[in-house]
């Protein structure tokens, strides 16, 4: 592909991440949930490996109400570039932390008593409580509490000065990978009934949230006060799974006549410059452990990202780079800082030359899904373990 004006020339691979289909997605998942439902981004992870202060500007210059991250550092990170949404902390947060919630002017999940006394005493020494929801285990085992310890807690909250309890959660097992969502609809109804123990308890609760991507996309019951939307607001879908049952709706809702399919515009890019084009002879041996052997004269480029970098060494010999707009085959096993690729039937590629490693170039397209797939893994994991050192450059 053509060079970009906008990448220094030092730099051997870069991430290109569009605003634009940023704000789009956002778009998509508001015109979803409508006006009334808080629209929470989750940036964990670097924003998805997407790169979290940039994409986080995205989402709320383009209307999403909060922001999701998984760590307290990412959340300080977010303040100290100036962000000012809502930031809710869905990890876990050591009671010594607390202080530094209280000065990020965060939000938190909680399940333990201590953490829930510490932030008190932060909340108190700030003049201001420390807003926390709890956290309900309905069949996901992992963060949460059974009801009665739910509710055991949520009435210390209640009677603790310095926290305030806002929020009531929980975390769908099954709802992507499936497109029987009877197991889903059993954890919805017992968080149902969580909200009501609660409220027989005296503990008003103003936000109930329980939809990630796929619930948010397929099921309006689950959205509550606030939806919590990760991998369809960059653009790609959680599972074929939730893709099919979509267009099943698609037709159920609207007889075919559309309307409810979300439009997920796809917005990151990798690319990287090759370092080198050599000539292979026939029989010679391409990379670790000699897994490619030349059946012909070829031109083998070496692109400077490996495994280190995140283009995973399962992709050795199965994945496809793009160069000039042309599929050029990964050759041998991935190493660490490096990769072969096939460019005998590409004549325009040198040293020099931009290759893409996920997404397009003139016709073609590598996707997250593609690479995945390869992989033998799902696309939050390709975009998630980009490295942070290959630099993100936002469009």
């Amino acid at each position: 592909m053509s060079e970009r004006p906008d990448v220094d020339p030092s730099v051997l691979s870069w991430c290109e991440v569009a605003t634009g289909a940023l704000a789009a997605n956002t778009r998509e998942m508001r015109r979803r949930v409508g006006p009334d439902v808080l629209l929470g981004i989750v940036v964990k992870s670097d924003a998805y490996g997407h790169g979290l202060v940039g994409a986080a500007r995205a989402f709320t210059a383009a209307g999403a109400d909060w922001l999701v991250v998984n760590a307290l550092y990412e959340a300080q990170a977010l303040r100290s570039a100036g962000l000012t949404a809502p930031i809710y902390i869905t990890g876990r947060v050591p009671a010594a932390a607390a202080p530094a919630v209280v000065a990020a002017d965060a939000r938190l999940v909680v399940y333990d008593a201590d953490v829930v006394d510490a932030l008190a005493a932060a909340g108190r020494a700030a003049g201001r409580p420390v807003p926390v929801h709890l956290k309900v285990e309905t069949g996901n085992q992992r963060q949460g509490l059974a009801l009665t310890d739910a509710v055991a807690l949520g009435r210390r909250v209640a009677r603790t000065v310095g926290v305030t309890l806002e929020g009531l959660a929980t975390h769908y097992a099954d709802i992507e990978d499936t497109t029987d969502h009877r197991f889903a609809m059993q954890q919805l109804a017992r968080f149902d009934e969580a909200t009501s123990a609660l409220k027989e308890a005296g503990l008003d609760v103003r936000i109930r949230h329980t939809a990630n991507s796929a619930a948010t996309i397929l099921w309006g019951r689950t959205h509550g006060e606030l939806v919590r939307v990760g991998l369809s607001a960059y653009g790609m879908w959680p599972s074929a799974e939730t893709y099919a049952v979509a267009i099943a709706l698609e037709h159920r809702e609207q007889g075919g006549r559309g309307g409810f399919m979300p439009t997920l515009v796809p917005a990151l890019s990798w690319r990287a410059r090759l370092a080198q084009v050599k000539d292979v002879p026939t029989g010679a041996w391409i990379g670790y452990g000699r897994t490619f052997r030349a059946t012909h004269p070829m031109r083998v480029a070496i692109v400077p990202v490996g495994y280190f970098e995140g283009y995973d060494r399962r992709l050795s010999n199965l994945a496809h780079t793009l160069v000039d707009g042309v599929r050029a085959p990964v050759r041998g096993r991935i190493c660490m800082n490096m990769a072969m690729i096939d460019v005998t039937h590409i004549p325009s590629a040198r040293a020099g030359t931009v290759a893409t490693l996920l997404g397009a170039d003139g016709d073609e397209r590598v996707s997250a899904e593609d690479l995945a797939g390869w992989m033998g893994s799902i696309n939050y994991e390709v975009v998630s373990r980009i490295h942070p050192s290959v630099p993100r450059v936002f469009l």
